[in-house]
């Protein structure tokens, strides 16, 4: 039982990640050569505060080029933010459209510059362009994935579809809940908070505090709530850390991210972590208990995905443990990352 375990993770996400015996990490992170300011160069901390500081002034500056660009395509844009917020639709629209581009585009480059420029990495292995099919297979983990958590609720009546909604402009939503949401947010969980993390603390701490993080973060949306955080920290933050450490590739992240919001909300009709009533192609109703609807939260905060996607998260976990692909934290390895 062990060995088809085993073999079934290996055909599905590969074998071809090795810890290197110099310094017992994989190789996301940066090598030491011992060469003068590299101490200094690839501490943690500084790292951290570089990629927050480039993510913060990238979202402002590109917030206010794209409220000046709003501001000539549509003249009253400037008027309504000033009175208040955006009042008119098409200002909402531009609000959403600016925000996700700065996000974005900030994320992408805060972590070109730390991963090229302070870890001296030209080509990110969790990145690197001859492992771009892991977007597509992370994309098909994500779509079967939410797909089966659907179907489970249908069959226990908590899903029916009643129309098909054929005048559904996608668009909007197809970049802020899958492309914005599965590039920046994985580049910002995964690509700096696991991995600055686990070189510190190992691969155990880093998990557990990177999916605690993410699963979180979504308490400030519109209905968010404390168990529909904590379900998101188990079925998502727990499962995506765990696709890192087996793969050590972004591009699965990304692609699992994005097809699954893609999937639950344009596609299936949930609301999505608690952003409010969700357009999409496919009018569902959700009958039945929070429990299993999970009520204004949306489909994340059901207990259906929490066990299946939690039951394979630890799968992944355990094989990673027997495979040895779990990183010790620093004063367990060779080489201490001061």
């Amino acid at each position: 039982m062990r060995d088809m375990h085993t073999k079934l993770i290996q055909g599905i996400f590969g074998d071809d990640v090795r810890l290197r015996d110099q310094d017992m990490l994989t190789e996301d992170h940066p090598r030491r050569s011992g060469l003068k300011g590299e101490r200094v160069r690839l501490n943690i901390a500084l790292r951290a505060v570089v990629f927050l500081a480039i993510l913060a002034a990238g979202m402002a500056i590109i917030s206010v080029l794209g409220g000046l660009v709003a501001s000539v395509v549509e003249p009253a844009f400037i008027d309504s933010i000033s009175a208040g917020g955006a009042s008119t639709w098409a200002s909402n629209r531009a609000l959403s459209l600016i925000s996700v581009v700065a996000e974005l585009f900030a994320a992408v480059l805060a972590y070109l510059v730390v991963v090229m420029f302070m870890e001296r990495r030209r080509i990110p292995y969790e990145l690197a362009p001859g492992r771009l099919g892991g977007l597509l297979r992370g994309g098909a983990m994500g779509s079967f994935s939410l797909a089966l958590c659907v179907l489970v609720l249908a069959l226990l009546g908590s899903y029916r579809i009643i129309s098909v909604n054929t005048s559904y402009n996608p668009w909007l939503d197809l970049l802020t809940l899958g492309l914005t949401a599965g590039i920046a947010e994985e580049i910002i969980m995964r690509g700096m908070v696991l991995r600055l993390l686990e070189e510190w603390l190992g691969s155990w701490v880093a998990i557990a505090i990177s999916a605690a993080l993410f699963g979180f973060m979504h308490l400030g949306n519109q209905d968010g709530t404390l168990w529909g955080a904590t379900a998101i920290a188990i079925e998502a933050g727990l499962l995506f850390g765990a696709v890192y450490i087996v793969t050590r590739s972004l591009w699965w992240c990304i692609g699992l991210h994005m097809m699954w919001n893609i999937m639950q909300g344009p596609v299936f009709g949930s609301i999505v972590s608690g952003n409010g009533e969700q357009q999409s192609w496919l009018v569902s109703r959700w009958p039945g208990p929070e429990i299993l609807t999970g009520g204004q939260f949306g489909l994340e905060a059901s207990i259906v995905p929490v066990v299946l996607l939690g039951a394979v998260a630890c799968a992944l976990l355990v094989y990673a443990h027997s495979g040895r692909l779990i990183i010790k934290p620093s004063w367990s390895r060779h080489v201490l990352p001061k």
